[in-house]
């Protein structure tokens, strides 16, 4: 389908390479978007939780987000180095949907929350009541915000991300090892 005057093509089917293979499992549901300066979106719809891949070009006036900045520096594409960056939230002013969800903070989030040690909770704590200066947090946001903090950069989502990632893929994050 096209969409717009020639804005995107967009498909839905149950084709494509899985960037998770734990999902390998379930009925597959991707729809798959080609927009313009060779952007391309594939959204995995699934049962409770989305996955989403994006395969872009370096663009002409750069681009930062979640998966780096595109200057060939790995050692700055690190979470941490993200947040620094561009923050953990999309503000407001910068979010692309009219009706933006309402954060859920779950009674399993609070759990593993209270499992993060205190002093990575404190300074968790410090760094989102900066992040969030010149709002009005909810203790929701500022909780969600914490979470990222204490897991954001969690060992073990790391080793799983490492363990399906092609030999191009560790080669290119350099540090990585192949055994982690």
């Amino acid at each position: 389908k096209i969409i717009g005057d020639n804005l995107a093509t967009l498909t839905h089917d149950d084709k494509g390479d899985l960037i998770d293979e734990a999902a390998s499992q379930f009925d597959r549901h991707m729809v798959h978007l080609t927009l313009p300066l060779g952007i391309k979106m594939t959204v995995f719809r699934w049962t409770n939780y989305l996955d989403l891949s994006i395969t872009t070009s370096k663009l002409a006036g750069g681009q930062d987000g979640s998966c780096g900045n595109f200057n060939d520096d790995p050692s700055d594409d690190t979470t941490q180095a993200i947040f620094a960056r561009v923050g953990a939230r999309v503000d407001s002013v910068d979010c692309m949907f009219t009706d933006a969800p309402q954060l859920e903070f779950t009674l399993e989030e609070a759990d593993m929350l209270n499992t993060c040690p205190v002093s990575k909770l404190d300074s968790a704590k410090l760094v989102c009541t900066e992040e969030l200066k010149g709002t009005d947090p909810t203790a929701k946001l500022l909780k969600a915000c914490m979470y990222d903090q204490c897991f954001g950069m969690n060992e073990h989502a790391l080793r799983t991300a490492v363990k399906f990632a092609t030999p191009e893929d560790r080669a290119a994050a350099g540090k990585m090892s192949s055994t982690a």
